[in-house]
């Protein structure tokens, strides 16, 4: 059995994401959304609660010290030698949300072909707008980011991301959509699907529920 004084395994609130790592509630928020912190959730029927794993903490932060002359800072020293499997995890991690954030740049920018990079060229589209159901390619979604223009309000928040071998699941939360065809603070839900290919990581599904307003 464990002893009594072995800290838990996981952090069970951003409350305690937050003190673990020294800083604010907001702080480690954002670092989710802009940084690849590695935060899981666990899905109820009227809101998700949050937890994070102790070692992919560890790992994101050591990928993350920089120091002069590589030479690791007292802080990065203390820390525990990570598992190479924690180490390619975090890796997979950050590919994919940089595959992601570029999703993310070309809708708020307006722009379709800004976001065409983070998408398989076979990619393809399906989800419900406004009670009626959409399909086919995802040259549709260039052409709507586009025509809708920018949307600089946009809020992105990832619910879940979850990787096996080479392949990937991505719940992706935007709100504050704006624009010429979304209107004013628009929600969307997206379910992305990806696939590693030659190395990269890329969009093959978006499955989206635009909410009504």
């Amino acid at each position: 059995m464990p002893e009594r004084n072995t800290p838990p395994k996981t952090l069970e609130s951003w409350k305690q994401i937050a003190a673990y790592l020294d800083r604010s509630e907001r702080t480690v928020r954002r670092w989710e959304t802009s940084e690849g912190l590695p935060v899981h959730r666990r899905e109820h029927e009227k809101q998700d609660t949050v937890f994070a794993y102790r070692h992919e903490i560890e790992a994101w932060r050591c990928l993350r010290t920089k120091c002069p002359g590589d030479t690791l800072s007292d802080e990065a020293e203390s820390l525990p030698q990570l598992k190479p499997a924690a180490n390619a995890y975090l890796a997979e991690h950050d590919a994919i949300t940089r595959t992601m954030h570029c999703y993310i740049a070309g809708a708020r920018a307006g722009d379709g072909e800004l976001m065409r990079p983070a998408f398989h060229p076979s990619a393809t589209i399906s989800g419900y707008c406004q009670g009626a159901e959409y399909s086919g390619s995802v040259e549709h979604v260039f052409q709507w980011v586009t025509a809708n223009g920018p949307a600089p309000n946009i809020n992105p928040r990832f619910a879940r991301i979850e990787i096996i071998e080479s392949i990937a699941v991505v719940h992706l939360e935007v709100q504050h959509w704006s624009g010429k065809l979304a209107g004013a603070n628009a929600r969307a839900s997206d379910v992305f699907t990806l696939l590693k290919c030659d190395g990269e990581w890329k969009i093959t599904h978006k499955l989206f529920h635009w909410h009504d307003q």
